[in-house]
């Protein structure tokens, strides 16, 4: 979940950088940074929240088609693939703080931009600063595959 939720960052990150025109658009039309920010936070969690849910799901369905491929005979073991309450709501945290974590960043990064350039198309170079946070989650990336 950890390496999904660092994609998820990149993706986010990426989609700022792509939305880099819209943003500065709704600056120049007087929307504030925080208007713009709690929007595209909004979104980050909706999205998390979707994910998890689909994660239920998907949980669910595989509990159900592992039933019933249990064998007829009776076996020592014993399954229990109950979906256990406690998990789905650190299921559910886990994706609403992923969104809250990897959501502000971007969204913080993409309603700073530099209007005159981004309403001119000039191209975004990312700077410094963005090219030092996709370097850290490319990083984190690699650090928990390994991990895993």
């Amino acid at each position: 979940m950890l390496i999904d939720c660092a994609n998820l960052s990149g993706l986010l990150l990426a989609r700022a950088t792509v939305r880099r025109r819209e943003v500065a658009v709704r600056l120049a039309l007087g929307a504030s940074r925080g208007r713009i920010v709690r929007q595209l936070l909004t979104e980050s969690l909706l999205l998390c929240c979707l994910s998890g849910g689909a994660g239920v799901l998907l949980a669910h369905w595989i509990n159900r088609a592992l039933l019933s491929l249990k064998p007829a005979v009776q076996l020592p073991v014993e399954l229990n693939l109950q979906l256990d309450l406690r998990v789905l709501g650190a299921a559910l945290l886990l994706s609403l703080l992923t969104g809250l974590l990897f959501g502000l960043l971007p969204a913080l990064q993409a309603s700073q931009p530099e209007v005159v350039g981004a309403l001119k198309d000039e191209t975004y170079r990312g700077g410094v600063r963005g090219s030092r946070l996709r370097n850290l989650f490319v990083a984190g990336q690699v650090a928990l595959s390994f991990l895993l």
